[in-house]
């Protein structure tokens, strides 16, 4: 124990923990300095229907509330937690932004993450929103389906298309799992930006007037 915990303190002394956005060196438990998580642009959203999240999605598909947790805008600090969450593996920044979401979310039926394409999840190993989307069910103690919802249909980075092209190559992306039982269920992903993917997996809840669906997103942009 003794040679485990001298280890551990060359290692914080050689290579110590930084703030993900500043650099500045930071307690091995943390990943913002104190600085840089009070600058965190939260929207303070309502989980309701008044809100942008809300606004982007209601002329896509059919959800009954809507909330981001950030704002998201390219070189802030939300694209930078996005980044390092999706690229480097990073599943305890999911973790604690979960604990940011104050809402009693006991009475929906559980929630149900945007799942990769298995191609996709084999080359990078993780699904950056599983940790996140699991936390949030674990702290509201309602059912986490990791299976709710699979990806059939793979498509290459979409980053360049427009809002218009993105739903038409979505189409029929995803199947729900015919076990999952008829309710009302959070869909998680990690930003908002078109909305396209997002509508893709909603459109086949939609199909079946049993299921209604609200969605949580980590950032909005």
């Amino acid at each position: 124990m003794e040679i485990k915990t001298i280890v551990n303190s060359l290692v914080d002394l050689f290579f110590p923990m930084r703030c993900i956005s500043c650099q500045e060196v930071i307690q091995p438990s943390q990943n913002l300095c104190v600085s840089c998580s009070t600058q965190l642009p939260l929207t303070y959203w309502k989980f309701d229907q008044n809100n942008l999240a809300f606004s982007q999605l209601r002329n896509l598909c059919e959800i009954e509330n809507a909330l981001s947790l950030l704002h998201f805008k390219h070189h802030n600090v939300t694209q930078t937690i996005l980044h390092e969450m999706k690229y480097k593996n990073r599943p305890e920044i999911g973790i604690d932004l979960a604990y940011l979401i104050q809402l009693d979310l006991s009475n929906y039926d559980g929630i149900i993450s945007i799942p990769l394409h298995p191609k996709r999840l084999k080359i990078r190993g993780y699904n950056q929103v599983e940790d996140f989307a699991r936390t949030l069910a674990e702290i509201n103690q309602i059912n986490y389906f990791g299976d709710g919802l699979s990806r059939i249909k793979y498509h290459s980075s979409q980053v360049r298309e427009d809002k218009a092209h993105r739903l038409e190559n979505l189409k029929n992306t995803f199947e729900i799992n015919p076990n999952l039982k008829a309710g009302h269920y959070i869909l998680v992903d990690d930003v908002l930006t078109t909305g396209a993917t997002i509508a893709s997996a909603v459109h086949q809840f939609n199909k079946n007037s049993n299921f209604k669906i609200s969605v949580i997103t980590i950032a909005c942009a």
